[in-house]
């Protein structure tokens, strides 16, 4: 008898570790990567933001737009979608069938523009004009208006016109509305046309912007569509390149953030029992 409840305890709980112990998956959405595949970019963010989770398989899926992904997390094909703070809060604000699940810590993470490196010196021309911007105040003040204000869809901002000058082509796409917004009738708006606006008055260049996917970004470079791309993203520590291909230099940031937010779907509500955070959100990763 003794033997038999010995061995019953035992199958009990190597049961209850086997089950504690059961690899969950969850499928992460995020913007196309120029310097990684999606396998690459898992491994990536499991080492980043999850190193001792050890029932977590993480699936990333990459999307050359903002809406693809949005229309993938509606339609279940992904459980999360990964924005920084500010871009996520925006979204949030106008799009009630979704929700924050996470806010994992991203210090030093940010944008800046990106160039062919054969463009060095319009690389540096852009940072010069940058420092400018920072020192008097000018960018702090075009964020303020357009990112930590932004309530309602901006207005684009007109560029001067400089006879005789050179045109910059500037690929932009949309896809981090209210830093990168292209308005519902095509026109690029907000933020973007603001600081570009100010760059091109201390250049005393002409602008001409290109609307893009994302996912088109280094190919509008390398293509000669475009002579400078509006954001690469980047880890202002420089350890994570995932974001800057070979053959592509990179501006000083002109924005960062200390947040990645991961946005879910609104759940149906089927109960009114009290949220737990711990249990509903290992309810949303699938078991494997």
């Amino acid at each position: 008898m003794r033997k038999f409840l010995c061995l019953f305890l035992l199958l009990a709980l190597t049961a209850g570790s086997a089950s504690a112990l059961e690899m969950r998956v969850i499928k992460l959405g995020l913007l196309a990567k120029m310097n990684s595949t999606e396998s690459e970019y898992a491994d990536i963010w499991k080492k980043t933001f999850a190193p001792n989770h050890e029932i977590l398989n993480i699936i990333t899926k990459f999307y050359d737009t903002l809406t693809a992904m949005q229309l993938a997390l509606d339609k279940g094909e992904i459980d999360q979608m990964i924005l920084p703070e500010s871009i996520a809060g925006y979204f949030l604000n106008r799009n009630k069938n979704f929700e924050s699940a996470l806010a994992l810590p991203a210090p030093g993470r940010g944008l800046a523009f990106g160039f062919l490196a054969e463009n060095k010196k319009l690389r540096d021309e852009f940072n010069k004009a940058l420092q400018t911007l920072r020192d008097d105040w000018t960018l702090s003040a075009i964020e303020g208006l357009y990112i930590t204000n932004s309530t309602s869809d901006p207005e684009p901002v007109k560029f001067q016109h400089f006879d005789n000058a050179e045109t910059i082509k500037i690929a932009v796409t949309g896809d981090l509305p209210p830093i990168d917004f292209i308005a519902a009738d095509g026109t690029p708006a907000g933020f973007n046309t603001a600081v570009l606006s100010e760059i091109a008055a201390l250049l005393k260049k002409n602008i001409e912007l290109v609307n893009i996917d994302s996912g088109a970004r280094s190919a509008a470079l390398s293509s000669g569509r475009a002579d400078v791309v509006f954001w690469y993203e980047i880890d202002t520590a420089g350890r994570d390149k995932t974001d800057t291909p070979d053959g592509v230099i990179l501006s000083e940031p002109y924005y960062v953030w200390n947040k990645f937010i991961h946005i879910k779907k609104v759940p149906a509500k089927t109960d009114t029992k009290s949220w737990n955070y711990r249990r509903d959100f290992l309810n949303l990763l699938r078991r494997q």
